[in-house]
This record gives C-alpha cells, structure tokens and sequence, in this order.
C-alpha cells in the first residue's frame, strides 16, 4: 500500500501540469493548435525517454506517460466546456467539467491498467483439471490418438487457418481441449520436442502430468526432465508426425544429396558420406541418417535426422543423438522407439 500510495504521488505531479497546461484553453483556434503543438511535443519527449537506459529510464517514462494524460485530460475538459459554452448546456460549466474530468483522467491509467492486468489474468489463467487430467481425441490422416497435456507436445491443427497448440501454453491448452473435446481436433502434424532448453523446461514441467509417473508414455520422463548434455538416449530428442503427399518419398531428397560423394566405409560396414558441413551416414542394411558435428564440448555427438514412412499418408521424422561408434545399433533402437512414441497415443 506504501508503494501504491508513493507511485500515485508520483504521478499526480506531471499529470496537474499536463491538465492545467490544457485545461484553460476555451477558444477553438487557441485549443486545437495547443493540442497539436503539445502531441508533437509529447511524442518526441517520449521517444525520447523510451530510448533512453539506466537506472532513471523508468522513473522518466512514468513522469512523460502522466504528463501526457493529464494534457490529453486538459484537452478534452477545454473541449467539453467550449461544447457546453456552444450548446449552452449548464452540465458542461467549466466548474463541473473540470474537476470531473481532473478526477476520471488521472483515475483512467489506473483503470486500464487494472484491466488489461485482470484480461491478462484470465488469458493465462490454468486449464480446467478435465483439460490437464484427461485425454483429448484427435485426428491425423485416418489414425484416431488420444492426447494428454503434456509439455514438449507440438500440434499442427489441418485447417485453412492453420491452429497451432503448445501444449505447455494455457491458452493453446484450453483452446486444443476445446476443439478436441468438440470433437474437431483434425491434425497435420504431432511434434514431440523433448530436448528444450533449460530456461523453458522449468516452465513447461509445471503441468500435473509431471507430478506423476507415466510408465504408459515411453517419451514422459524424457518430457519431464531436461536431458543432460552428455547423455546419448536410446529415444528421439524431437519427433515429428505428419501428413505427406502420396506417393511420396519423404527421404528420397536426403538419399539423392548423399549418393553425391563417395563413402568411406567403416570396418562394421557403417558408410560416411560428406557433403558441405553435413554428413550421412547408412547402416549395411540401407537405413541412413542425415547429421551434424558441432564440435563443441557442450554437444559432443552428432546430432543426426531421419525421415521415414510411417504409413501410406503419414511419414516420421525424427532428430536424436549419436556417435559414429554407436550409431548402427543406437539409430536402430531409437527408429523402434519413434514408432513407439506415436503408437502410444493410439487409443
């Protein structure tokens, strides 16, 4: 309440000199440029101040946001006595409009504000427990899945205006329940991103499905908790399911780009294609991923991406850690695993 009580003292300054620099002005060729000449000046103090940095900036901006109310305050009073001066109306005396309109526009601010502070409330209000705790039916291609809400959940929603829901989000939650619930939850797209970045973990694991283990989800520990840098996991760290044309390769541009180069081949028959700053490397059996070699400490595998079918009108890809020494058999388990991941959200 201090703090409240410092800040409207603050403020009440610079907006009575604002009001009574406008608030006198009851001619109309006197009124209008006043008004003008003081909007220019307003805005050119403004930008001013707003670009301005340090310590002081925020006090700056309060004092020119509170002058320029008051003087947009004291323009509309002159206003609305001249009208009551032209329609000779005893309502709109300058000895009612002026402390009225002193009293309503300094209060203005603080009305907004409360506002827009209570719309924001209500925008980034939690999700109903029905929302959070049950599954939503949805629909890709001509696969039925049921999806709970969970972080590190991506959807492409198939329609002309192309909804996206993060699932981790509290308005993209409840307007996914909403059209899910309805049943109108039409997909071109699942994404799985289960390697976030530290800074956006803490946030997407406050849902209660993290509250609990979910030994049915292959992919939930992984959602729940960050992965740590130097681990290799036998899972995808980002997963994508989605609608592809027919009769479509969805690999096909990766396998042309690879059969550029000649392969060095490796004692286990593993094949390393270069090209540029990427390489591809193919298992003996034909499988083959494109990857990257960062060369960093705080990422020391290959970061490498596949693209498969999945079904004559869905294809998977899918981004994972590996090695060159691990890849044969780590790139089998974490294809297996993909599949995995989206079967589990067949109902």
């Amino acid at each position: 309440m201090d703090y409240f009580g410092s800040f409207v003292t603050l403020a009440a300054t610079p907006y009575l000199i604002g009001f009574l620099a406008l608030c006198f002005w009851w001619r109309w060729w006197l009124l209008l440029p006043a008004g003008i000449v003081a909007a220019v000046l307003a805005k050119i103090e403004y930008a001013s101040v707003n670009a301005s940095d340090g310590a002081g900036a925020a006090f700056g901006i309060i004092l020119v946001v509170f002058l320029m109310i008051g003087a947009a305050s004291g323009f509309v009073a002159s206003g609305l006595v001249l009208i009551g001066r032209t329609a000779r109306l005893r309502v709109l005396r300058a000895v009612y409009v002026l402390p009225a309109v002193f009293i309503l526009g300094f209060g203005s601010f603080f009305a907004v504000t409360w506002t827009q502070q209570k719309i924001r409330e209500a925008r980034y209000a939690p999700p109903t427990a029905a929302c959070l705790d049950n599954l939503h039916p949805a629909r890709i291609a001509d696969v039925d899945i049921a999806i709970p809400v969970a972080p590190g959940i991506f959807l492409y929603g198939d329609g002309m205006n192309d909804d996206h829901y993060l699932l981790w989000s509290n308005p993209d939650a409840r307007a996914f329940c909403r059209e899910a619930d309805g049943g109108n939850a039409t997909l071109k797209s699942v994404v799985f991103m289960l390697d976030g970045i530290p800074a956006r973990r803490e946030m997407e694991t406050e849902r209660p499905f993290c509250s609990r283990p979910h030994p049915e989800y292959l992919w939930a520990e992984m959602a729940c908790h960050l992965i740590p840098m130097d681990v290799i996991p036998d899972k995808p760290v980002e997963m994508t399911v989605s609608l592809k044309a027919p009769s479509v390769d969805p690999s096909v541009r990766e396998r042309e780009a690879m059969l550029k180069n000649q392969p060095t081949v490796a004692s286990d028959g593993l094949r390393t294609y270069r090209l540029q700053n990427d390489l591809y490397l193919q298992r003996p059996d034909g499988y083959f991923a494109q990857c990257r070699d960062y060369r960093s400490k705080s990422q020391p595998w290959l970061r490498c991406t596949a693209t498969e079918e999945l079904t004559d009108k869905l294809a998977i890809s899918y981004n994972f850690r590996s090695t060159a020494e691990v890849f044969i058999t780590q790139s089998a388990a974490v294809a297996s695993n993909a599949r995995a991941i989206f079967n589990s959200l067949k109902p």
